[in-house]
């Protein structure tokens, strides 16, 4: 059984939490399972259900129930369209995190949402 894939939030303000949330409630029942690790409160604001987990493992079963997010809540409040370099260590965070994951063979691939670089390089994030 291949396992899940992992999903990172990327930047929240962005338009990733609606790209998840779109790309869960299109998905078929054959179509590999995946867990996001995000904010599960930022992605309760896209009108999906949110099922908190604790391993990509879990997102199998979860996902019928709704979104899988093993959560990592953010620092800062998020605006839409308003990326604040205080939410640039989650994101990268959550990046490691996920990449550590597939290293250690609990998920079989890694998806980012789309990062914005400005708040990134803001917090002292040096690597392009």
């Amino acid at each position: 059984m291949t396992q899940p894939l992992v999903l990172t939030l990327g930047e929240p303000a962005g338009v990733g939490p609606e790209i998840i949330a779109a790309a869960w409630r299109a998905r078929s029942g054959d179509a590999l399972p995946f867990a996001v690790i995000g904010d599960a409160g930022l992605l309760r604001r896209q009108d999906a259900p949110v099922v908190e987990i604790f391993a990509p493992l879990e997102a199998r079963e979860a996902s019928s129930r709704g979104l899988p997010v093993i959560h990592r809540p953010l620092p800062a409040p998020v605006a839409v369209g308003q990326p604040d370099p205080a939410n640039a260590a989650a994101v990268a965070d959550g990046i490691e995190e996920a990449v550590s994951l597939c290293l250690a063979g609990e998920a079989s691939g890694l998806v980012t949402a789309p990062i914005a670089k400005a708040p990134m390089y803001a917090s002292g994030f040096r690597f392009p």
